[in-house]
């Protein structure tokens, strides 16, 4: 056979392949950033919550709260809602958020175990008077939500949140009252008018969160949303050695605020 020919079939082969490969290429690429382009939102949020690190039901411990301040807790955040039909009736969102989670309490206990830096050190034993605790924490928290589209104006949403703490405070002080060193029956320190005992707690919070969140959004027009949502973690406020407080404390929060959609 003449090798010219041989040469230009070759030629054809290669030529051929190279194309179905440049068009294979293509339309996978061409695939790719229509994910990202159709039944797809996203969407830029920020929030208020409301809520505080409490126990799963009021300990007996806890006589009575005299008072509670929320503090300013705000939260941003940014999510992409990907449909999984032209109806846009079920959807999955993956988000990203920064938020703030704390308060400020004063609670008249009784027998209420705790452990508080006296003049002599370390002191763990049975208070009873007033505690104040002041918590401010900021998470890091990645949001991943089932959605679903009930009418053109509402939409549900639940799904479960992962949460790393980067910032933390979580401190205190006795006062008003009297500490049983040890056991509810021990050496009795009192503290009267202004004598008091700090607490800080932050070093022992855990690093780690995740639990569970449910909520609706309400469509104000074609790019502004209205939205609230109820947040729960499901694991422990504090690392699973702390013995300080005798009960487990978790997130719990009420959580409001306005998303613009792109």
């Amino acid at each position: 056979m003449n090798l010219k020919y041989i040469i230009a079939a070759l030629t054809l082969v290669i030529s051929g392949n190279t194309l179905v490969a440049q068009e294979t290429t293509t339309s996978h690429a061409a695939s790719f950033t229509d994910f990202f382009k159709q039944n797809i939102d996203y969407q830029i949020r920020t929030q208020f919550s409301i809520g505080g690190a409490a126990p799963l039901g009021l300990p007996e411990e806890i006589r009575e709260v005299n008072s509670f301040n929320p503090g300013l807790q705000l939260g941003l955040e940014a999510n992409a809602t990907k449909w999984f039909s032209d109806e846009q009736k079920w959807g999955m969102r993956l988000g990203l958020r920064f938020e703030s989670k704390g308060m400020k309490t004063d609670a008249n206990v009784k027998n209420y175990l705790i452990e508080v830096n006296t003049d002599q050190g370390p002191s763990r034993g049975y208070f009873t008077g007033d505690v104040h605790t002041s918590i401010k924490n900021t998470y890091i928290t990645f949001p991943i939500s089932a959605v679903y589209n009930i009418t053109p104006k509402w939409n549900l949403y639940g799904g479960v949140f992962l949460s790393g703490l980067i910032d933390k405070s979580f401190d205190g002080y006795v006062h008003n009252g009297y500490l049983r060193e040890n056991s509810p029956t021990g050496l009795k320190v009192v503290f009267e008018d202004d004598a008091s005992a700090d607490y800080d707690y932050s070093d022992d919070l855990n690093r780690f969160q995740w639990g569970f969140q449910f909520g609706g959004e309400w469509k104000l027009n074609k790019n502004f949303k209205l939205f609230a949502d109820t947040s729960y973690g499901a694991n422990k406020l504090f690392k699973k050695d702390f013995e300080a407080i005798s009960f487990s404390m978790h997130n719990i929060y009420l959580n409001l605020g306005f998303g613009y959609q792109f």
